[in-house]
């Protein structure tokens, strides 16, 4: 584990269904909660690890759905993370009522050697959209697998064009060899989520605070 991390990282495991660690509990400035999401293969569960322990795992058990605790400074602010890494279940890339539910943002991650996996990650994207219904939504868009670049089947310009029109940050990386770059992603994503929840603290309280006043007012 990094210097900067803190604290504790754990996780549990479900074989699917409803999970109870799922249900939904509002999450304060200091923590967040992400959930992994993409076609089976990708490497969602290596960039997962990778984020929490720095290491490289090259083979995991794609029948369980795993989430993790961890703890670590991001902007000289300590962050609790939750990470969700889900399972694709019928090639539903993870996306299903409660994990939408729970989570404060996604990874949507599509594998660079796959041009299968990107286009399924854009049903991902659409599917997200209509359960939160149009609401702004905290994203980053991860191309894994880049250190097989040579293999590639999307091109890096497809990625950074896809995630614009999200309006939301893009990496090309590598699980195996680039953990730099995957920790900036999990931080960009829990930087767009603070930044989410400040704005919308932000709108409550001036509705509320407005709403309140009247009361008095009156």
């Amino acid at each position: 584990m990094s210097a900067g991390a803190a604290g504790t990282l754990a996780s549990e495991n479900s074989v699917g269904g409803a999970k109870p660690y799922l249900k939904r509990k509002k999450s304060s400035l200091g923590e967040t909660k992400i959930a992994v999401l993409g076609a089976e293969g990708v490497g969602k569960s290596a960039l997962s690890v990778r984020f929490i322990t720095k290491r490289f795992i090259g083979e995991y058990d794609q029948s369980t759905e795993s989430k993790y605790k961890y703890r670590t400074i991001v902007d000289g602010e300590e962050m609790a993370f939750e990470v969700l890494d889900t399972r694709s279940v019928n090639e539903d890339c993870g996306v299903r009522e409660d994990v939408l539910r729970w989570a404060d943002g996604y990874v949507l991650v599509y594998s660079m050697i796959s041009r299968k996996s990107f286009v399924m990650l854009q049903e991902v994207q659409k599917k997200v959209e209509e359960f939160r219904k149009g609401a702004s939504i905290p994203i980053v868009v991860i191309g894994n697998k880049a250190d097989l670049a040579h293999m590639r089947q999307v091109t890096q310009e497809e990625g950074q064009t896809f995630a614009e029109t999200l309006g939301c940050p893009f990496l090309e990386v590598s699980a195996s060899e680039d953990v730099t770059n995957v920790t900036e992603a999990f931080h960009s994503l829990c930087r767009e989520i603070v930044d989410y929840k400040r704005r919308s603290r932000t709108f409550f309280e001036r509705v509320f605070g407005a709403f309140g006043k009247e009361k008095v007012s009156s």
